[in-house]
């Protein structure tokens, strides 16, 4: 028979007996539940109360229902802002995570060079969003920038990128990408580590090729995060607000306006808080109806393979 020491007696005895409910552990959650009702829920309650207000100029004007709802779904403004917003967010989230795993690939390795290489490619992520957009922003500048000069030398007339449509999409994707590669390039990085280098090493004895291996191993056991990875990129992408504030202005005639800075200039411009608190709403509800999209077409995929 095994004997128990003195301490471990004391434990068992006083541990909860099996199947019998105990509140210690739901302690440790008072704080976090705490700071989630006055950071979140919170000032979510207060959107919403507001969002079915008359409330102009920070003075309320009585309850209106759902009218504030059915104007901003019927606003011309607001269904071009929900298509740039699919636009940038699908070519954003697309190129981001594309060149963030590139560069997971090719700094996998440790080493000293690889060490710096992160290094340099994070230095992007750590600059104020709104200093890497007004950087961008001098560098696509049609008189003094970068990108005139460098047209300028290949002899290409300059032209203004902020003027067309098309290039300032661009920009503004481009923006993205040059920022947060490397936010996507750490959290597949992680992924890529978390591969047990035994399963990689089998399949190079057998034979397999680099392409296959990463097919049929590296990929579904990347599968986590890879889901993680691309959920926070939509959703952060979706409720951007300083790239076309600062880089583009939502401009030309609101080719580049997001859903963020369209609702940003309904609460701040336009002072009408009730229809900028119903766009937020409305925005929120996207955010999850995109998560869970998303979610359930991996899935789908997973049960598939």
């Amino acid at each position: 028979m095994t004997l128990l020491s003195h301490s471990a007696r004391e434990r068992v005895r006083a541990a909860p007996p099996k199947g019998r409910w105990s509140p210690f552990p739901w302690v440790y959650l008072v704080p976090l539940l705490a700071i989630e009702g006055v950071f979140v829920f919170a000032p979510l309650s207060s959107a919403l109360a507001v969002s079915f207000q008359r409330y102009d100029y920070f003075v309320p004007g009585g309850w209106i229902g759902f009218d504030n709802y059915i104007w901003a779904l019927g606003n011309s403004g607001f269904l071009n802002a929900v298509g740039v917003t699919t636009f940038f967010t699908a070519f954003a989230t697309i190129f981001t995570f594309a060149f963030g795993f590139g560069l997971a690939l090719m700094f996998e390795r440790d080493g000293r060079s690889s060490s710096l290489m992160r290094t340099i490619v994070l230095i992007p992520y750590f600059i104020s969003m709104l200093v890497g957009s007004m950087l961008l922003r001098w560098v696509f500048s049609e008189d003094a920038g970068l990108f005139g000069l460098l047209l300028e030398s290949l002899g290409v007339e300059p032209f203004s990128v902020f003027g067309d449509p098309n290039t300032a999409m661009a920009a503004l994707v481009a923006n993205a990408v040059w920022r947060d590669s490397a936010f996507a390039m750490m959290l597949l990085l992680a992924g890529l580590k978390s591969i047990p280098s035994s399963l990689l090493w089998a399949a190079r004895v057998d034979g397999a090729s680099y392409f296959y291996t990463f097919r049929r191993i590296v990929l579904p056991l990347m599968r986590t995060a890879i889901l993680i990875t691309i959920v926070r990129l939509v959703i952060f992408y979706v409720n951007i607000l300083t790239f076309p504030l600062v880089l583009t202005g939502g401009g030309p005639n609101g080719a580049t306006e997001t859903l963020v800075l369209w609702m940003f200039r309904r609460g701040f411009e336009e002072y009408a808080i009730g229809r900028a608190n119903a766009a937020s709403i409305i925005i929120f509800l996207i955010n999850i109806a995109l998560v869970a999209i998303i979610i359930f077409l991996f899935n789908l995929g997973s049960k598939r393979r």
